[in-house]
């Protein structure tokens, strides 16, 4: 048995994906698996794919599943938790098919780490560098802040150079840890029932908080292994693109609320509840410059209820103004031009 399962899920892109499988490949460490989930990819890349699978599985570690086509497919989190499923190792990793894994020695670096840690470790968080056009995007991002964090308040590594981080530690950092550098004890992924397939974006946030919310020890690494590349605004060929800005907010609120109800930490419900209020905010403030007044100042108002500011209750009061001034001109515009008629 491997005591890595690697797992990518991958729809109409073979060529970045057969890039990220090679630095799968690459690394050190070959105690691993690779499960591949094709999401109902079109018919014209399917010889793409069979012919990346082929090229790549010499040492017959990888294991090849598609999914029947559909419009938009099956989403992210479906096809992650089809692969889990079929995971036979006691650990998994994820890395998106358009990303790669830079450091050749991650998964022995990790499989030193989670070893060596008593009790065995349930999560391993590690950071990525980010990529927009091939030009790198200063940070912090992820939690690639935690280790100023971890430095004022005096925490020293262990022998492998990483640090056990409690929920309170991880929550004072900028981000979330991206699904790339992710890995997760398999029993404790099962465990909270994995991804959530209604959330298309932001879809490892939601897995983020619930498994911090349940993890015995955790423990991060402060090293660059991966390389995320951010998807292009001007193409619509990624999950991210895809989303107008309304519903990229709207799932994003769904994680924070699913926070909220799901978790048991305190802590954790109350970043979560901080930051929904913040969702709300920019949810309104779209709205409003899409010229929608009553829906602005109805998210207001929620956004109020879920963090109070004197400013953004003057700011909500002016939302609501307008919004009753926009019913009253469509109340009173039809019975002026009824008159005129009259006459």
């Amino acid at each position: 048995m491997p005591f890595f399962s690697v797992v990518i899920a991958t729809r109409n892109r073979p060529l970045l994906f057969a890039q990220a499988l090679d630095s799968v490949l690459a690394q050190s460490c070959s105690d691993i698996e690779i499960i591949v989930v094709n999401d109902g990819s079109a018919i014209e890349h399917q010889t793409a794919y069979q012919s990346v699978i082929g090229t790549a599985d010499a040492a017959n570690r990888i294991r090849y599943f598609s999914l029947i086509a559909r419009p938009k497919g099956h989403g992210q989190s479906f096809a992650l938790n089809y692969a889990a499923e079929r995971a036979t190792a006691p650990y998994l990793c994820f890395l998106d098919d358009d990303d790669s894994w830079i450091d050749p020695n991650h998964i022995a670096r990790a499989h030193a780490v989670i070893t060596s840690s008593e009790p065995p470790a349930d999560l391993y968080f590690a950071n990525q560098a980010a990529f927009l056009n091939n030009e790198e995007q200063p940070g912090p991002i992820w939690i690639d802040d935690l280790p100023v964090i971890l430095a004022r308040l005096g925490r020293r590594s262990d022998q492998q150079g990483a640090h056990t981080v409690t929920i309170q530690e991880l929550l004072r950092s900028h981000g979330f840890c991206h699904l790339n550098t992710l890995i997760v004890r398999r029993a404790l992924y099962e465990e909270i029932g994995g991804m959530e397939e209604t959330i298309r974006w932001e879809c490892d946030h939601d897995l983020y908080f619930r498994l911090i919310d349940r993890a015995r020890t955790i423990k991060y690494m402060p090293v660059i292994v991966a390389r995320h590349n951010i998807p292009d605004p001007a193409k619509a060929a990624s999950m991210t693109t895809s989303l107008s800005e309304i519903e990229r907010r709207f799932f994003q609120l769904m994680v924070f609320y699913r926070a909220q109800y799901l978790c048991r930490h305190s802590a954790i419900r109350a970043h979560a509840r901080r930051h929904a209020a913040f969702t709300l905010k920019r949810i309104s403030e779209t709205f409003a410059s899409n010229g929608s007044q009553a829906e602005a100042a109805f998210y207001a108002r929620e956004a109020l209820l879920n963090g109070f500011t004197i400013k953004w209750a003057l700011y909500t009061a002016w939302r609501v103004f307008r919004a009753v001034v926009g019913v009253s001109l469509n109340w009173t515009c039809p019975r002026r031009r009824v008159g005129k008629r009259l006459n």
